[in-house]
Order: structure tokens, then C-alpha cells, then sequence
């Protein structure tokens, strides 16, 4: 199973691993009718930001759940603890996490999608890059996890080789002082990090250029769904509104319990990546529509995963309804 590449250079390997208990105050009193255990998918950050947002004003409290938020983090994959039962929830990065439990017969769903664009960038030097197929035969830094799913969907769009790869693992400093290179990343960090030394960068959104994946999908253990299924749909609308709520409202109280949980973590960084989210229809789509937030339809997912079909990733048979759950 891919474990989510590191994606900013502040948050080293060397960060110590979260346990159950790690975040104590992130936990609802012990008076909430329903218990849940949901595990991030990397140390907090704004792109958890509704999570931390729905703790801090109390939504899930509201909703009548006891709900406790786990950092996720380096070598670390709360999806296959999910598949094992050890936590009740998780997040899934990107559509791709959906169909690999899907091949490997995990009993796991997806509930939410809480991001309608996926924010995976390419990001290259401005100053001699104008469009994507700009980027034949120069050297691409990927994350692992991405070797083997979305840069076969790039091969296929544009003029790519894999004599072309070379591997991120978070530090952008390779991609720095290599003019010609290009960079996976997020658009909420990676494109902050390089303007900061003051690097002129050009951003490619893949989600603006094709590529039509889910992200920051909400998932539930099948026997927890089965067993709390009321619950499961009051942590989606909670989650949904706190998203809502930290995109236009006030942050200050989410984004202090993101920096307890993650010191590494800045206001500034902070600051910038809800803006990114916000500007780039990442939680609420383009156009926004505030009603989208946590949507999915079996439309787009038959389209992602035919189309990954197509490029060989996935088998035939593969069944994207076995890891979906639409009823919630």
C-alpha cells in the first residue's frame, strides 16, 4: 500500500510517531453518545483544517459524538490501520488509496470526498516552462507513491518518459537548483515553500488539466459503518460544515489546535494554505458551491476508474462501488 509522500521539507522523517493518545484536548467529552476514532493522514496542516475546526467550535459535540483526532505521520499508513480495525476512520489521500483497498479486498469505505479538486501540482521554473508538455526529457521529481498511479495518467497526456524520474521525498531543494526540473506537490505547500527563496515557480493544478480524482476522502472501517451508521453521517456533516466554517470564518481556534499538534507548523504557512484552498475550488469546487463539500457521484468515480483502467493500473474487474459508499 503507497504511503502518502511528504510534502514539506519542515516535517522531517525524524518527527516522533503519534499514538492514540497524542492529542488529548482534541478529544470530545466523555458525555458524546457515539465514540470514533479517526486517524489523519499525515501531521495536521491547513488540509485538515475542517477536522480541527469542527473540534474547536464543537460541531461533532453538537452532532452527539465523542470524537478523537490522530495525527498521522512518516512511515505511518492509517489506511492500513483502518483495514485492520485499529481505528475507526481515516482519510484517504487521493482516489487511487480507494481503489488499492478495493484490489486488496479490504472491508473499507469511502463516506465523503472534502475535496472536490485533488491539489496534486506539478511545479516547475518559470522562467523556461509555459505549459506541462514544456517538461519533455527534463527531470521530474515524484513521490513513490505516484510513480505507479498518476504519472502513468501524466504519460499518457503528455510527452513523458521514465527516464525522467527522480524520487521527492519532501525537500524541494534538488528542484531548486535544478532550472530545467519539474516537482509534484500540493498547491497549498509546495508552491509557498519555493517563493519563500524566492524562486519564480509556475503552478500546474492537474485537476484543472484532466485529471478528475477525489481527494481528502473520508473513509470508515465496514464493521464501524454497519454498527454506527448514524453516526458516520453526523461526522460528515460536522466535518463538512467545520470545513466551510475555516474556509470563511474564523480560523484563529482550528489553526491553534493544528499548531499544538504539529509545533513544526506556522501561521504564516497556515495562513497561505486556506487561501489556496479557497482560491483554487479545493474543498468547494469551481465554481464554489458550499453545498458540494464531502459530495460524491457514481458518475465521477465511473469515469476515474475507467480511465484507470484504460492506462493498466487497475484490473478489469476492479469494482469501485466495493470501497464507495454514496448513501452517506
Amino acid at each position: 500500500m503507497p504511503v502518502r509522500p511528504v510534502r514539506r521539507a519542515l516535517l522531517q522523517a525524524g518527527l516522533a510517531l503519534a499514538t492514540l493518545t497524542a492529542l488529548p484536548a482534541l478529544s470530545q467529552p466523555a458525555r458524546a453518545a457515539e465514540k470514533l476514532v479517526f486517524m489523519l493522514d499525515w501531521q495536521a496542516e491547513a488540509e485538515h483544517g475542517g477536522y480541527f475546526q469542527a473540534v474547536a467550535e464543537g460541531l461533532y459535540q453538537k452532532a452527539g459524538l465523542d470524537v478523537t483526532i490522530v495525527p498521522g505521520g512518516p512511515g505511518m499508513s492509517a489506511q492500513q490501520m483502518l483495514a485492520a480495525g485499529k481505528i475507526d476512520g481515516t482519510i484517504g489521500s487521493n482516489a487511487f488509496y480507494v481503489l488499492n483497498l478495493v484490489e486488496a479486498g479490504a472491508k473499507v469505505k469511502a463516506v465523503a470526498s472534502m475535496f472536490q479538486k485533488d491539489p496534486t501540482i506539478l511545479m516547475a521554473h518559470a522562467q523556461n516552462t509555459n505549459s506541462l508538455a514544456d517538461l519533455k526529457g527534463r527531470p521530474i521529481f515524484l513521490g513513490d507513491p505516484s510513480i505507479n498511479t498518476l504519472w502513468r495518467w501524466l504519460k499518457s497526456k503528455y510527452p513523458f518518459q521514465d527516464s525522467q524520474i527522480r524520487r521527492y521525498a519532501g525537500n524541494i531543494a534538488p528542484f531548486l537548483t535544478t532550472p530545467s526540473a519539474g516537482v509534484q506537490g500540493y498547491v497549498t505547500s509546495e508552491p509557498y515553500t519555493a517563493r519563500k527563496t524566492g524562486a519564480d515557480v509556475r503552478v500546474f493544478l492537474l485537476a484543472d488539466l484532466g485529471y478528475d480524482g477525489y481527494s481528502g476522502l473520508v473513509m470508515f472501517n465496514q464493521a464501524y459503518i454497519d454498527q454506527h451508521p448514524a453516526a458516520v453521517k453526523a461526522f460528515v456533516a460536522a466535518t463538512a460544515e467545520g470545513w466551510r466554517h475555516y474556509l470563511h470564518g474564523d480560523a484563529a481556534a482550528a489553526d491553534a489546535l493544528i499548531r499544538k499538534a504539529n509545533p513544526d507548523m506556522d501561521v504564516e504557512t497556515l495562513a497561505y494554505a486556506r487561501t489556496s484552498l479557497v482560491d483554487n475550488g479545493i474543498v468547494e469546487g469551481t465554481p464554489a458551491a458550499s453545498d458540494s463539500v464531502g459530495r460524491m457521484t457514481a458518475a465521477r468515480w465511473d469515469s476515474f476508474t475507467n480511465e484507470m483502467k484504460r492506462l493498466g493500473i487497475y484490473k478489469a474487474t476492479t469494482d469501485w462501488k466495493a470501497g464507495v459508499d454514496l448513501g452517506n
